[in-house]
């Protein structure tokens, strides 16, 4: 279960996290994660509403992934107790 609120389950799963995206391999599964989700790009495509939210949801996922490896455990608990 996710518990981003559990700081021993956040610094576990920052642990992993950066074990997987730390490594060489990592790195190039982040960019083609980035890539294939619109990180960089723009998200919004005007003759299809559905797609723009498919593609908000594919860039929360990479935001989220960031989130975890950059901000310490404790801003983490703090943004999960934000958004309760």
């Amino acid at each position: 279960m996710i518990d981003l609120s559990n700081m021993d389950y956040v610094k576990g799963l920052q642990s992993n996290l950066h074990i997987l995206f730390d490594s060489p391999a990592g790195k190039e599964v982040m960019e083609f994660l980035e890539t294939s989700c619109s990180w960089y790009d723009s998200i919004l495509v005007p003759v299809d509403s559905d797609r723009t939210l498919i593609n908000a949801g594919r860039r929360e996922v990479i935001a989220t992934i960031k989130t975890l490896l950059k901000f310490p455990p404790e801003q983490i608990l703090a943004l999960a107790k934000r958004e309760e």
